[in-house]
């Protein structure tokens, strides 16, 4: 969802921006593989188009045939304010804050909205045993954790690992760390605003991975998105050679390079979904 910025400008000036963009889409949906999902900021398109619609879209997509069903969706549905209000934000956005040129804003740039909405989708997909896939707050979270979540737990597993392992592993566990350690330090230098340090979920429950954030496509440093394929659920950042990635100065089998040598394509995260789904089963 919110591919369209539609509070701020209509579709035809989207679509004459960027036409290119749209040609690819057109591909996908020659072939059958493409449905969108709007979000606040695009919810008109479903109205607007009507039966002009070229692309299969809806506010929410069900994917089945899993012991669980997943819920692809923008997120804003578990707040009132926006599902109520949608239509008034966006003749204030245009008509107002754009002519007074107010900058854009969104929950994503709040840390405690964003950590509110987050936990409110959290809650709900366990509640319900579903796995909810969403985006709206641009935050990645993968299994329900952020990524400084997810590093400062690999590194307590390689700690506790470490005091056992043979001398020759204590060597590979000691490297393990180290990247690990320095990933977690650049996650931290990076971010431009502070956020929430807690999880979404209670502090003394265990994390179920029962939500997942593909992040934005917007950010400086390149595009961030899950992807569903083979029984795996993958986080992946895509980003040119423009980028200053810490990732192209180092060796790692997770990062590969289109021909060309110009898009990078670099998996951050993965599981399979059978973990996934047994997780919901044995935890919720």
């Amino acid at each position: 969802g919110d591919t369209e910025e539609l509070h701020k400008f209509t579709w035809h000036q989207v679509f004459n921006a960027w036409k290119n963009i749209y040609t690819q889409f057109d591909l996908f949906a020659q072939n059958d593989k493409l449905i969108k999902t709007v979000g606040n900021h695009d919810a008109r398109l479903i109205m607007d188009l009507k039966s002009h619609n070229p692309y299969k879209m809806d506010t929410v997509i069900r994917i089945t045939g899993l012991d669980y069903p997943i819920l692809i969706y923008h997120g804003h549905q578990v707040s009132a304010l926006y599902e109520r209000f949608n239509d008034i934000s966006r003749l204030g956005v245009r008509y107002f804050a754009m002519p007074l040129g107010i900058m854009n804003y969104s929950v994503a740039h709040d840390s405690r909205k964003r950590h509110y909405m987050e936990k409110r989708i959290y809650n709900y997909s366990r509640r319900e045993q579903i796995v909810s896939i969403i985006g709206h707050t641009h935050r990645p979270l993968f299994e329900s954790l952020s990524m400084a979540e997810t590093l400062r737990f690999r590194i307590e597993n390689l700690l506790n690992r470490y005091g056992k392992a043979t001398p020759e592993k204590k060597l590979e566990i000691e490297k393990e760390i180290t990247e690990y350690r320095a990933d977690l330090i650049t996650w931290r230098t990076r971010k431009h605003r502070p956020d929430l340090q807690s999880g979404i979920y209670e502090k003394d429950d265990i994390p179920l991975p029962c939500m997942f954030n593909s992040g934005a496509v917007i950010g400086k440093r390149g595009i961030t998105c899950l992807e569903l394929t083979r029984g795996k659920i993958r986080l992946m950042h895509w980003f040119d050679d423009k980028t200053e990635e810490q990732y192209l100065h180092r060796s790692t089998r997770n990062l590969k390079t289109l021909p060309g040598g110009r898009i990078h394509r670099l998996e951050l995260r993965q599981a399979s979904m059978s973990y996934v789904m047994n997780s919901l089963r044995l935890l919720s």
